[in-house]
C-alpha cells in the first residue's frame, strides 16, 4: 500500500537525481515475495505512483533481482530505504547493483508508517501466524546529478 513512507523517499530520491523512474513491484513478483496478493492493484498503483509530479516514469518491476530491472532500463542508482542498510539484504544488494555498474543509495526510512503496519490494522486476522516484517518494496532508480 502506498504510504506516507513511500513519498518521502521519492520526493528524497528526486532531489538527488535528473530523472527519477520508479520500479513497482508487479502482482506475481509480490505474491511470490509476500506469499499473498496485493492490496492495491498493479495498474492502480502505477497510476498512483505516476501521478506524482516528481516522477518521470514508471517501470514494473517483475522480479526481486534489480539486475532485471537494470538490464530492462539501465539507470545509475537505486534509492532504497536506509532500513536496508547494514543487512545481508542490502550488503546483496550493493553486490548486484556494482555488478552492473550502478550505486545504491540508501534515503531516511519512515519507521511511523509500512504497509506491513497498515496491513495489520485493517486486517488484523491476516497475521495472526505472521512474524513482523516492516520491510518496504518501494524502489527508486534515477540518473544521478
Amino acid at each position: 500500500m502506498f504510504h506516507q513512507g513511500h513519498l518521502n523517499i521519492l520526493r528524497a530520491a528526486r532531489e538527488r537525481c535528473d530523472r527519477l523512474v520508479v520500479g513497482v513491484t508487479s502482482d506475481e513478483a509480490l505474491i511470490r515475495m509476500k506469499g499473498r496478493a496485493p492490496v492495491i492493484p498493479l495498474k492502480e498503483r502505477c497510476d498512483l505512483v505516476s501521478s506524482l509530479r516528481f516522477v518521470d516514469a514508471v517501470v514494473v518491476d517483475l522480479d526481486q533481482d534489480k539486475r532485471l530491472a537494470w538490464r530492462l532500463q539501465p539507470f545509475d542508482v537505486l534509492f532504497k530505504g536506509d532500513d536496508w542498510k547494514g543487512t545481508p539484504k542490502g550488503a546483496q544488494l550493493e553486490a548486484e547493483m556494482a555488478e552492473v555498474g550502478a550505486r545504491v543509495v540508501y534515503l531516511p526510512y519512515t519507521p511511523s508508517t509500512s504497509s506491513t503496519k497498515l496491513r495489520r490494522f485493517i486486517a488484523p486476522e491476516d497475521f495472526a501466524d505472521e512474524a513482523a516484517s516492516t520491510t518496504s518494496e518501494t524502489t527508486a532508480e534515477g540518473d544521478a546529478q
